[in-house]
C-alpha cells in the first residue's frame, strides 16, 4: 500500500487481491481442510524436493498436453 500511495499505481494492490481472490475461491469451493491440506502438501514437497504421487514435471505435463516448449 505505501509503494502504491507514493507511485500512485494500484499494480501490486490489484495483484495481491487477486492472490487472495484465488485463495477465497479454492477455500469456498473446497473447504478449510482441503486448503490447509494442498499447503501442507507443497510444503512438505518443497522441504523434501520430492514429488507427489502420480506428479509429472512440467516438461512432461506440457509434452502430454501437446504444449510447445519455449524457447529460452
Amino acid at each position: 500500500m505505501q509503494r502504491a500511495t507514493e507511485q500512485l499505481d494500484l499494480a501490486d494492490v490489484h495483484e495481491a487481491l487477486e492472490s487472495w481472490r484465488r485463495v477465497a475461491w479454492v477455500t469456498s469451493a473446497h473447504g478449510h481442510g482441503v486448503y490447509r491440506r494442498t499447503l501442507a502438501s507443497a510444503q512438505e514437497r518443497l522441504e523434501s524436493g520430492e514429488r507427489a504421487t502420480g506428479a509429472v514435471s512440467w516438461h512432461q505435463l506440457k509434452a502430454e498436453l501437446g504444449l510447445p516448449e519455449r524457447a529460452g
